[in-house]
């Protein structure tokens, strides 16, 4: 995996922003998160990062939800 800092000219490229307030809302409004940003407001997000989130928009990733479990039946005791 890539672990490289995104850089600048690079969001704006992928969201097709300039304003790094319209980039953190694109994020929020195609991932549905809220991006680390800097005390200038640039976005802080390694490629790592942004390919596992295009993989999991896709559906190429295994979901996170835990297994389905059996269905449990009570046994009772005969009287």
């Amino acid at each position: 995996m890539n672990s490289r800092l995104i850089s600048d000219d690079d969001l704006v490229e992928i969201t097709g922003k300039k304003r790094c307030s319209t980039q953190v809302a694109w994020f929020k409004k195609q991932f549905g998160i809220d991006v680390v940003t800097r005390a200038n407001g640039h976005i802080i997000m390694t490629w790592a990062t942004f390919e596992a989130l295009s993989a999991k928009r896709a559906g190429v990733l295994p979901s996170s939800a835990p297994p389905a479990r059996p269905a449990l039946h009570s046994v009772r005791r005969a009287a």
